[in-house]
């Protein structure tokens, strides 16, 4: 137990590195800019209460504001990416694969299933920072597109990483 937690503190100290000192930098005129840090969030084991997505979803985006001069644009929308995974993941899934624990990496779950999670949770993110930061819906088509550009780029970014790094785990 203690090793799969220090396992997620590490992937999540990683994926934050990534995203300060690289992905932050890759912003083509404020339009696309991948937040692949969220794939922390998202490759908690699939059991996991609501209390600790939310918690994971706060803290993570907190950390992520502090490193980003956000003011809380990633604490908002990590927090309620945290719900969202909750239920997306308890009403897309059989009682059978949840109670396994497993995390729901690539390599673990269907793939056409976790593409899908991936894409829609990293655009439903992308579309509440990006909806935070501008805080107004006038230009909403514009910001729409950006959030689902820049999370379609990041979804493809977390599998490339989950193809990379992850095992097959009985027991996250």
């Amino acid at each position: 137990m203690t090793i799969n937690i220090i396992r997620h503190i590490i992937s999540f100290i990683l994926l934050a590195l990534l995203q300060v000192f690289v992905l932050n930098n890759v912003n083509i005129n404020g339009f696309i800019n991948p937040q692949v840090f969220i794939m922390f969030l998202l490759l908690l084991p699939i059991n996991a209460e609501i209390w600790l997505c939310l918690i994971a979803g706060f803290v993570s985006g907190a950390i992520m504001d502090g490193l980003s001069n956000t003011y809380g644009i990633h604490a908002f929308s990590g927090t309620a990416l945290g719900y969202f995974r909750y239920y997306y993941i308890k009403y897309s899934l059989d009682k059978e694969t949840i109670e396994k624990a497993v995390s729901p990496n690539i390599r673990n779950i269907n793939f056409g299933w976790h593409l899908l999670y991936l894409g829609i949770c990293s655009v439903f993110y992308h579309w509440l920072a990006f909806l935070m930061e501008s805080f107004t819906f006038a230009g909403i088509t514009i910001m729409s597109q950006k959030a689902l550009i820049s999370g379609l780029l990041a979804a493809f970014l977390m599998i490339l990483i989950g193809f990379i790094f992850s095992k097959k785990t009985t027991n996250v």
